[in-house]
Parts: structure tokens; sequence; C-alpha cells
């Protein structure tokens, strides 16, 4: 026994060493690289041992901080409110991970000089797949540094505006589109409250009538793109003057009920609105209403839906909001939940479970 556990013990240090030494060769390299990017010689060493003590190079601390040159004032600009949440003289707390996912594998994050910067940085860079409805993972690093008062800020735009695209629904719904739409997700404060407008459509509608939705529709051939389609239709059915619309970004392709039709979310900014002073479709738009993102986030609020489908055997999962009447369902909950993920991650907590049929068990 004892010389089976001394093989394996010498077994092990071989693979670890062998591990070792190959790390090294490859860190050596990426130096020697970094060096003759940097000019080599004098200037190149300094280069390396500066990437080094940081960490990261400086080509990949830029590119995290979102700027051109590594100066102290402009970063402090960016990233403002996260140093006063860090600043323990005001009642703030540091915390940085030490990993982070990019591409598939584990890169390493040094503490730059400035530590909000690399707070920063992970939150920027922070993916998050969602390989299908019914397994969503909602995985965030750093992000109690978020406040109500800092949603609108340019760091969370950036960062809300990168993961977006990358949350993709489960690819079973089918990718053979034959018609695209688009809809605003139209983000505003109403009475002072940070808020999602929403509309009912008229009863008496052939399509989705009497159903919860954001303003939006088919695709024209007059459209430059899904923004514009967007824009033209929430102008149309609820009034707003789409030159005064800050938009945001998009969310990936999501398939419709039928399955034919691609359908994306416009998350934009509208300012101040008073629903009341909009002007309605009459012959589209039943009524409107604002949904606070807070209310949204209150878990009392948030329910889910499951679903059989022939095209998925295993059904589906779609979140339901039960804050506002009337309630929320639907592709428009499940546009709000894929928001809300990207918006306000550490204060938009819901998670999806899918429950098993019955007959498997």
């Amino acid at each position: 026994m004892a010389k089976h556990l001394a093989q394996l013990l010498v077994a092990g240090v071989q693979v670890v060493g062998r591990a070792f030494v190959k790390a090294l060769r490859q860190e050596i390299a990426a130096s020697q690289a970094a060096a003759q990017r940097a000019g080599g010689g004098a200037a190149g060493a300094k280069h390396s041992a500066t990437n080094q003590r940081l960490g990261m190079s400086l080509e990949e601390a830029k590119q995290i901080l979102n700027v051109e040159e590594l100066d102290i004032e402009r970063i402090h600009k960016n990233y403002e409110y996260l140093f006063n949440i860090n600043d323990k003289s005001k009642g703030g707390s540091f915390y940085i991970q030490s990993k982070m996912p990019m591409e598939g594998r584990q890169q390493r994050v040094g503490v730059l000089a400035v530590s909000s910067a690399a707070h920063m940085g992970m939150l920027a860079r922070e993916t998050m797949p969602l390989n299908s409805i019914s397994a969503w993972q909602t995985r965030s690093y750093a992000t109690s540094s978020l406040t109500w008062d800092a949603v609108l800020s340019e760091a969370n735009r950036k960062r809300c505006i990168s993961r977006m695209e990358k949350i993709i629904v489960s690819k079973k719904f089918g990718h053979d589109f034959h018609k695209f739409a688009a809809v605003l997700v139209p983000m505003c404060h109403v009475d002072g409250e940070l808020s999602m407008l929403l509309t009912v459509r008229c009863r008496n509608l052939n399509s989705h009538g009497g159903e919860v939705c954001f303003p939006g529709g088919m695709a024209n051939v007059e459209d430059n793109d899904l923004v514009d389609t967007a824009l033209r239709e929430a102008e149309e059915e609820i009034g707003i003057d789409r030159y005064n619309v800050d938009i945001w970004g998009m969310t990936a392709p999501l398939s419709s009920k039928l399955g034919d039709t691609s359908v994306r979310g416009v998350l934009a900014y509208l300012g101040h609105i008073d629903p009341s002073a909009l002007k309605l479709c009459e012959d589209e738009v039943e009524s409107i209403f604002a949904v606070s993102l807070k209310s949204l986030c209150n878990s009392q609020n948030t329910r889910q839906t499951q679903f059989r489908s022939v095209k998925i055997p295993k059904g589906f999962t779609m979140p339901v909001y039960i804050g506002s009447y009337p309630r929320i369902w639907g592709l428009t909950a499940l546009i709000i939940h894929i928001t809300l993920i990207s918006l306000l991650p550490g204060l938009y907590t819901h998670k999806l479970l899918h429950l098993p049929s019955l007959t498997n068990i």
C-alpha cells in the first residue's frame, strides 16, 4: 500500500512540474512579446516589469478601463461613483474578485494603482451567456457597487450595453425567421421613480388583443434598422418624439410565439414623462401605464410560468411580474427579465427555476 502511495505521489509531482514548466515558458514568451511590442531594450524591460507588478498587460488595463492612456484624472472621472463607494470614510467598503470569466478561461486580474478602476474593469468585461431559458445563471462579480443612484451612470450604461446582446435565449426555438420586429423598452422617470412604460393593446385587434406589451411592431422597408422600427412604432402608438430618445442598446434576437418572427428589444431612456400627457393611438393602444424598476426587482412581485412545447419537449419557463395591473407575462416579461439582468446586476435577483415533468420523475 505504501509503495503504491509513493508511486502516486511521484507521478503527481511530475505532472505538476511539467504543468509549471509549460506555464513558465508561456509567461516568458508573453513577456518577451510584450517587450518587443514596447520597442525592446530598456523600454521593453520596463514595460514587462510593469505588467508583472499589475498582473496584467498595460494594453489589457486600457481595454478594461476604456481609456486610451492610463490617465488618473480620466479614470477618476469615469468611475467617480466607485471611488465614493470604496471610500471607507464615507461608509464604503472595497471588494475585488481575484478571478473572472473571459472567453471560457480564467484570466488573472491584478490590482491597479487605482483599486476602484480594477473593480470596474471586472464589471465592464463580465459576460453572462444564457444557454437555455430553463437554466439561466445570474452570475455577478463585485456587483454590490451598483446603487439606485448609479443606474443611469455612464459606467453602468456601458456595462448594460455589453451584456444585453450576450444574453442568448435557448437556440431550440429555431432560427428560420421570415419576419423581423422590434419593440421600444422605454425607461423613464415617472413621479421621481425610474420606471418602464408599457401599453395595453386594444381588445379588438386580431393580433395580441388586450395584451400588455411594449410599443413596437414589424419592420418596414422604409426603416433603416430595427432601432428605427422601434422608434417609429413608439411615435405612432404613444406619441413619443423619436428625436428625444436616448438609445442604449438592443437585446439579442428573441423568437415570437409562432417561431417565424425575430423580435428585438431596444432599451432607451426618455427622461421625465407624464404618462397621462402622452397621445395614444386609439386604434392600437387601449391604455398606458408605468411600473417602477424597484417594483420589478421586488421578490414579492416576481413569479414564473412553465410551458409545454412541441419544439422543446422539456418545456420552458418564463418570468411573470404581478406588481402591476394588469400583470406582465409572455415575451414582454422575458424582455424585461433580460433587460434587468443587464441593467441592474445585484439589484435584480430573480432567477427562473425549471421544474422537471412529473411523468419523467
